[in-house]
């Protein structure tokens, strides 16, 4: 299973606000195992998802020549309030708090449909990345590569 959970976003004209939404596919390899009988989307896969969302709003904050990396840095009061079952589609939604270059502070939220289903408050930073490695972000996102 490929974990890139970016299929479609919108970010507002104040560039601190994103909603993407992603389907949740019966197809994934991950509720063959989590759990047989009553397919439910892990926690960590909700929180990747708001993470991999939080990058996509970042990177438009990313000077054009710097070689960083963006980076999970802290997680805080994760709430996990409603299973995530397959074929549906779920929706993230990202605010930024703060930023002091080259940290963030985002509140995110995951929804199905109206119904909030996690949330959690995430510390990104842009982290230097070594000499000679490479990765286009908005590319790996959103093409798959």
């Amino acid at each position: 299973m490929r974990y890139v959970f970016v299929q479609n976003f919108q970010i507002e004209p104040d560039q601190k606000t994103l909603v993407g939404s992603l389907k949740v596919s019966k197809d994934w390899e991950v509720f063959r195992d989590h759990f047989p009988g009553f397919p439910i989307l892990p926690g960590a896969l909700i929180l990747e998802s708001m993470a991999q969302h939080t990058v996509v709003l970042m990177l438009q904050k990313k000077p054009a020549l710097e070689e960083v990396v963006p980076t999970l840095v802290q997680v805080e009061r994760a709430k996990f309030l409603e299973p995530v079952i397959p074929d549906c589609v779920l929706t993230v939604r990202v605010l930024e708090e703060a930023m002091m270059y080259p940290n963030f502070k985002y509140s995110c939220e995951a929804l199905v449909g109206e119904t909030p289903v996690a949330s959690a408050k995430l510390t990104m930073s842009f982290r230097k990345m070594p000499a000679g490695l490479g990765l286009d972000f908005m590319k790996f996102f959103i093409g798959g590569h």
